[in-house]
């Protein structure tokens, strides 16, 4: 991973937070769901699923 797609994933996963600590039980619900969307497509195992 380099720093160009690190700092990208960064930058989403502060959004992401911000959007969980601040946001009603939906948002909440929501960036969750994005968040585990992102990770999923960064674990080898499950990249070649998604």
């Amino acid at each position: 991973m380099d720093s160009e797609s690190l700092k990208k994933l960064a930058i989403a996963g502060g959004i992401l937070f911000a959007a969980y600590k601040y946001g009603n039980p939906m948002v909440k619900a929501a960036a969750l769901a994005v968040a585990a969307g992102a990770v999923a497509k960064r674990v080898p195992y499950v990249k070649d699923v998604v």
